[in-house]
C-alpha cells in the first residue's frame, strides 16, 4: 500500500490550524483559569481529529498526537494535560485496534517524563525550548513503533520503516514550528503590555514636568517667607521649632516633586557609593514604626550574609519605606522582611499576612494611578518601581488570598565596582 502523503500533509493542518486561530484569537484579557481552559479544549479537539484521520500502517495508527499532547502540558500545566490524556485514552479506546495497548504504554512512558520537561521549560531560552521540544516529541512519537515491535508486530519492511522515520520527523519539525509561533506570540503580547506601560508612565511624566513649575513657584516664596521668619525676635522656642518643621517638610514635598519628575525619562545617574542594604532597612523600619504601632502591625526583619553593594541611600530608603508602608497597610498582624546575599545579587522579600491580590491586580501594580487603596494613587509604587529599576534590579510578586502577598526584589551586587569602592575608600 502507497504512502499516504496527503494524509501527512493533512496532519500538519490538523495541528497547526487549530494553534493558528488560538492566538490570532486571543486577546489575552481572560483570566489565567480561562484561559487554560480554551487551551486545552483546543489541544483536545486536535489530539482527537490527529487519530480520527491518522494513517494506519500494519494495524498502527500513526499521527500526530503527542504534539497537541506536549503542548497541553507545556503551556496549560499538569491540570490541562492531565484533560487532555483523559480525552486521548477514550478516543483511542473506542477506535480499538491492534495497535491500541502499544499507544497506551507510549503515552504512559512519556507522562513520566513529562513533569520534569514542563517544570524545566519555561526558565529555557527560545532556542533550547526549540531544541527540548522537538528532541522530546521525536522520542516520544518514536515510541509507538519501537513499542509495537516489541508487542510482536513485525516492521521488517524498509518503506514501512521510513514512513514511520518520516512522521517521527514530522511530529519533531511541527512541535518546533508551534513553539517558535506560541513563543513568538508571547513575546509580542509581553512588548506591547511594556509598551503600553511606557505610555502611561510617559504621560504621567509629562503630566507632572507640566505641574511642577507651577507648584514651586509658590512653594519657593512660601519657604523664603519662613526663612525670614526664623530671624525675628519675638518668637517662641515652640514656634522656631514648628517653622523649622514647616521648612524641612517643604523641602521633603521639594524632593518628592523631583522623584515625580523623573518618571517616564531617563534620570540621571545619581551619586552612587557603598550601602548597606540591612541598615538602610532598619532604617526604613525605624521611621515606620509608629505607623507601625498604629495599625497594630508588627515589622519583622531576617537578614542572611553580608548584604553589602553600591547603590544610593536615599533611594534605597524611599524603596523600602514605599513598600514596607504598603505592607503594613495591607497587613492583618504581621509584616516580615528577610533578606539574601549571594555573590551576584541580594534579595529582598516583604511580605504581609493580609488578604492577597487577584492575577489581574498584581498585573496592574506600578500603573499609573492605580492602587487597591480608596484612597491610593498608585504613584509611590510607580517611584519604587522605578528606582529598582534603576539599580538594575528585578521585581515580581506573588499573592495567595489567604496566605498573603510576597513582593521579590533582586538587585546585583556589581561586585567589581564594590571591590573596587571599598579599595578606594581604604
Amino acid at each position: 500500500m502507497p504512502f499516504q502523503y496527503d494524509q501527512l500533509l493533512l496532519q500538519v493542518l490538523i495541528v497547526l490550524i487549530p494553534i493558528i486561530l488560538y492566538l490570532a484569537l486571543s486577546n489575552d484579557k481572560g483570566d489565567e483559569t480561562q484561559e487554560n481552559i480554551i487551551w486545552g479544549v483546543v489541544c483536545a479537539i486536535t489530539l482527537a481529529l490527529s487519530i480520527i484521520f491518522s494513517i494506519i500502517i500494519d494495524g498502527i495508527r500513526i499521527d500526530s498526537r503527542m504534539v497537541p499532547w506536549y503542548l497541553a502540558f507545556i503551556y496549560g500545566g499538569m491540570n490541562v494535560g492531565a484533560f487532555v490524556s483523559v480525552c486521548f485514552f477514550i478516543v483511542r479506546f473506542l477506535y480499538g485496534g491492534i495497535g491500541m495497548i502499544p499507544s497506551f504504554f507510549a503515552m504512559m512512558i512519556s507522562l513520566v517524563f513529562i513533569y520534569w520537561a514542563q517544570k524545566k521549560f519555561h526558565s529555557l531560552t527560545l532556542k533550547k525550548k526549540i531544541y527540548l521540544s522537538f528532541i522530546y516529541v521525536s522520542i516520544s512519537s518514536a515510541m509507538l513503533p519501537i513499542i509495537a515491535v516489541l508487542f510482536g508486530r513485525e516492521m521488517t519492511i524498509l518503506k514501512t520503516i521510513f514512513n514511520s522515520f518520516l512522521f517521527i520527523v514530522e511530529n519533531g519539525i511541527m512541535a518546533w514550528f508551534a513553539i517558535y509561533l506560541i513563543e513568538s506570540h508571547r513575546e509580542k503580547i509581553l512588548l506591547r503590555k511594556e509598551i503600553q506601560r511606557n505610555e502611561k508612565m510617559q504621560v504621567v511624566g509629562e503630566l507632572a514636568a507640566s505641574v511642577a513649575h507651577e507648584i514651586r513657584n509658590p512653594m519657593t516664596s512660601v519657604k523664603g517667607f519662613m526663612q525670614l521668619l526664623t530671624e525675628a525676635n519675638n518668637l517662641t522656642t515652640d514656634q522656631k521649632e514648628f517653622i523649622q518643621i514647616s521648612l524641612e517638610e517643604l523641602n521633603r514635598a521639594n524632593d518628592i516633586i523631583t522623584d515625580y519628575l523623573s518618571l517616564g525619562k531617563n534620570q540621571a545617574i545619581k551619586k552612587q557609593s557603598v550601602i548597606d542594604i540591612g541598615t538602610e532597612a532598619n532604617k526604613s523600619i525605624a521611621a515606620l514604626s509608629s505607623y507601625a504601632t498604629l495599625h497594630n502591625v508588627e515589622v519583622c526583619i531576617g537578614i542572611n550574609g553580608q548584604t553589602v553593594m553600591i547603590g544610593n541611600s536615599a533611594q534605597l530608603q524611599q524603596m523600602f519605606v514605599n513598600l514596607i508602608k504598603n505592607a503594613i497597610e495591607a497587613a492583618e498582624e504581621k509584616v516580615n522582611i528577610s533578606i539574601h546575599c549571594t555573590q551576584k545579587a541580594v534579595d529582598i522579600f516583604i511580605s504581609n499576612d493580609g488578604e492577597g491580590l487577584t492575577e489581574e491586580q498584581i498585573e496592574k501594580l506600578g500603573l499609573p494611578f492605580y492602587s487597591t487603596k480608596e484612597q491610593g494613587t498608585g504613584l509611590g509604587l510607580m517611584v519604587t518601581i522605578q528606582i529598582i529599576r534603576e539599580m538594575g534590579g528585578k521585581w515580581n510578586v506573588k499573592s495567595d488570598k489567604t496566605k498573603g502577598t510576597v513582593f521579590h526584589i533582586t538587585i546585583p551586587r556589581n561586585e567589581g565596582k564594590l571591590e573596587s569602592s571599598i579599595k578606594n575608600r581604604d
